[in-house]
């Protein structure tokens, strides 16, 4: 049966007529088979369900293009000073994230924190995420769990296990092959669920295990997912160990090429390495909430420059895309004081296809088209102004929210209704993932009560 949503504003950046002000769109299966103003709506038979979206626009569904939804667990810890931990990113990170939650999750632990943040994401109008898993000693099966996990929200998901070698080579071999088999599990199986190899970063690897993950890649013929330059000691470790900036090392190894999308980036050589990075064809994932609440002032400019797709991501901290467009549009312009600079449109793309493009799906997904995917969200328009071409971008990006989503279809199939998860019962799914996080942080010696 075909779905039609009628009488909604259409915005199509991606095309000529950037907005159709009273418009319509068909759904054949999970494509999106028809666009059109009303005027020129079919005489549809008694073979098609109608959604009436009067007073609503209708965008592609929001690509978050990082995140770790398995972190809810640890949801609401304060970063800042716990446990009076030494708060220089690359001490926290080995002494609470390594040691506390990576070190410590277990795979239910896993599957119940992917679950309700993959809700969350879905009812904020992500209807596509890539995820990176992590877990050392939660191997085999971790993103088996998460898989499962992303599988029942509905989300269209690209996941991966973040391979490292901070334990130990045989650990990190355990981690390739999960990736692997995850891979080729997903592939077989078909859906929205999707394999990708995860690799954690330079300080954490060796030069032959980033080689591993490149031949890997390239046998298998599966993307890669990376942590690049979070941090000024991504550089510092790098220069020290093998007199090279992350990116020349990765260059030199044979690293880069168009199937790798690197997350943070947000400390490079601005002068050679986003020429080195285009070259390749890499993609870029910008998370500047994260990047904000760490202290870290990330400058995408000169990567959109040279022609590199930037996207978004959440990095598991947030779950409101229109909190990151405009985080990441504020301290862009904060930092060169201009009022130009990251336009609202560009940024809202950032949003949606150059999601797509992050992950090598510009062709399926990321945009309102025909033959697309049917991954739209309906937003609810209550603007207190009348909402047209003039200024549609700047109302998405600095007016509109997460409050405003009401209705989202993936694969043509809705999922959120009313504001309402159709697939799960949120509330029960939300009190189990208590349950275990409290479990976890008894594990941890932290307070629960």
């Amino acid at each position: 049966m075909k779905k039609v949503i009628t009488n909604v504003m259409v915005v199509t950046p991606e095309v000529e007529t950037e907005l159709i002000r009273d418009g319509f769109i068909e759904i054949t299966n999970d494509r999106i088979t028809a666009i059109g103003s009303m005027k020129d709506l079919p005489e549809y038979k008694n073979d098609v369900e109608l959604f009436d979206g009067k007073k609503k626009i209708a965008i592609p569904g929001f690509v978050c293009a990082h995140n770790h939804m398995y972190s809810a667990v640890v949801r609401s810890i304060p970063y800042s000073g716990f446990a009076e931990e030494d708060f220089s990113f690359a001490s926290w990170m080995e002494r609470f994230w390594f040691q506390k939650l990576e070190n410590k999750v277990n795979n239910k632990d896993v599957m119940q924190g992917t679950l309700i943040n993959a809700i969350e994401h879905v009812k904020h109008g992500f209807t596509t995420t890539t995820d990176t898993v992590e877990g050392p000693n939660a191997l085999p099966g971790t993103l088996f769990a998460a898989g499962e996990a992303a599988e029942k929200s509905g989300i269209r998901g690209f996941l991966s296990f973040e391979s490292t070698g901070r334990i130990s080579h045989e650990n990190f071999e355990l981690g390739l092959q999960e990736n692997l088999d995850f891979y080729h599990a997903m592939k077989k199986k078909g859906g929205r669920i999707n394999g990708r190899i995860g690799i954690h970063t330079t300080y954490t690897v060796t030069p032959e295990q980033v080689k591993m993950v490149r031949a890997a890649a390239d046998k298998h013929g599966c993307g890669i997912m990376m942590h690049l330059s979070d941090s000024r000691y991504h550089t510092t470790d790098s220069t020290l160990k093998y007199g090279k900036r992350p990116v020349k090392w990765l260059e030199d190894l044979g690293f880069l090429g168009p199937d790798v999308l690197f997350f943070h980036a947000s400390y490079l050589d601005i002068l050679r390495d986003p020429e080195i990075l285009a070259k390749y064809g890499c993609k870029i994932s910008h998370q500047p909430v994260s990047n904000a609440m760490f202290g870290f002032w990330p400058n995408m400019v000169p990567l959109m420059a040279a022609g590199i797709p930037v996207a978004l991501g959440t990095d598991g901290m947030t779950q409101s895309m229109f909190e990151i467009m405009r985080t990441s549009q504020m301290i862009h312009r904060l930092k060169y004081e201009e009022l130009e600079l990251m336009p609202d449109k560009e940024v809202f793309k950032m949003a949606t296809i150059n999601g797509a493009k992050a992950i090598q799906k510009e062709d399926e997904i990321g945009s309102l088209e025909i033959g697309k995917k049917a991954d739209i969200v309906l937003l609810e328009n209550n603007s207190p102004v009348r909402v047209f071409e003039a200024n549609i971008w700047n109302y998405l990006v600095s007016v509109a929210d997460s409050a405003h989503v009401k209705t989202v279809f993936i694969d043509g199939d809705l999922v959120v209704k009313d504001g309402v998860h159709q697939l799960l019962d949120e509330q029960s799914v939300r009190e189990e993932c208590q349950e275990q996080a409290t479990d976890f942080w008894k594990r941890n010696d932290w307070v629960t009560a």
